[in-house]
């Protein structure tokens, strides 16, 4: 089965585009726009029975070996028709909005895979331009719930002639301030930073400062990623659709022998924190933080989640045994006498 031909295109270009910095704005939001109109378009076929939501972890990141994603390894693995939904950067400040796309919907998936990047937590990737989509944000909203006769009242009563204005307007959202909340969240990480160790070589201490910028923020229950999540959830659930997410594999032992047990001790809690909130919302996660040695990351300079072909295929089987135990607990009998109660 796999994946779908023109998709596979559009993502293998994204996955091989030169930086953002050198990349012109409407460019980028030209490209991710079109990621989603192209989802927009399969639901509308009906062609999208599972999804899967990823950032830049979903696939290679150098030519040395193939760039087989995670999603093809998987659909090899378990035969599911999987649609990627990935890009650089990708949380869930957009997975929520193609929740509530596939939520609108006629013919809906019946399964959502959707990672959950700790680094997405950290105030440099959640409030960074670069990484909030705004436009993208608002393009999905649109499509979600486009202009329609009806509208052209509420259009008229605006005064704002201009329908691309009007509509600009209506898919833009209050723009909270979170800065007392990551005072209080990143307190630990600057006390960190502001301490590093001796004898750490200049290549060292860079990668330690990454460490502790992306996986040092503390997890709590207001936290605004927190919300996202729990919002796709809800709406992915709403939909009858159901999901599976999980937490990206961490380097912790990198991260262990620059910042010592404070950073798995904080990722752990982070993790325990994220995956009882999705329980009580009804949605399982999967915590993979720990999966990999630290020899399956790539690109370790940045500290980040960047796996080789190895790491990616470990990834895959973990969610494919996660996927096969929940089919064979769905088909499992019930107990004798348990229709009766």
């Amino acid at each position: 089965m796999g994946l779908r031909r023109s998709y596979k295109e559009i993502v293998a270009a994204g996955a091989t585009m030169p930086d953002a910095a050198a990349q012109q704005n409407v460019f980028l939001d030209a490209y991710h726009n079109a990621v989603a109109l192209e989802f927009r378009d399969a639901l509308r076929r009906g062609g999208v029975s599972v999804f899967y939501c990823n950032d830049s972890v979903m696939g290679g990141q150098g030519d040395a070996e193939p760039r087989d994603t995670i999603a093809e390894m998987l659909a090899r693995m378990t035969g599911l028709d999987i649609y990627p939904v990935s890009g650089a950067g990708y949380t869930a400040v957009l997975f929520r909005e193609y929740a509530a796309l596939v939520a609108k919907a006629q013919n809906k998936p019946r399964l959502a895979i959707i990672s959950i990047n700790l680094r997405g937590f950290s105030d440099d990737w959640l409030f960074t331009p670069r990484w909030e989509y705004a436009v993208t944000t608002a393009y999905l909203r649109l499509l979600a719930d486009p202009p329609s006769p009806a509208d052209l009242p509420s259009w008229i009563v605006s005064g704002q002639w201009d329908p691309a204005a009007y509509w600009q307007r209506r898919t833009a959202r209050p723009d909270p301030s979170y800065d007392a909340l990551f005072e209080k969240l990143n307190a630990g990480r600057e006390a960190l930073l502001a301490a590093p160790p001796p004898g750490l070589s200049p290549e060292e201490l860079d990668r330690r400062r990454h460490f502790i910028e992306n996986y040092m923020t503390h997890v709590t229950p207001e936290h605004p990623m927190l919300g996202y999540l729990l919002d796709t959830a809800r709406r992915l659930e709403r939909a009858g659709v159901t999901v599976l997410f999980y937490l990206t594999p961490i380097d912790i032992e990198g991260g262990r022998r620059l910042v010592g047990e404070a950073l798995p001790a904080n990722v752990a809690a982070n993790g325990r924190v994220i995956v009882e909130a999705l329980a009580r919302a009804g949605a399982s996660c999967l915590d993979l933080t720990t999966l990999l040695p630290e020899e399956r990351f790539v690109d370790r300079e940045y500290a980040c989640e960047h796996l080789d072909l190895a790491g990616r295929r470990r990834v895959a089987e973990a969610l494919a045994g996660a996927l096969q135990s929940r089919d064979a607990a769905a088909t499992r009998p019930a107990p004798r006498g348990a229709a009766a109660k």
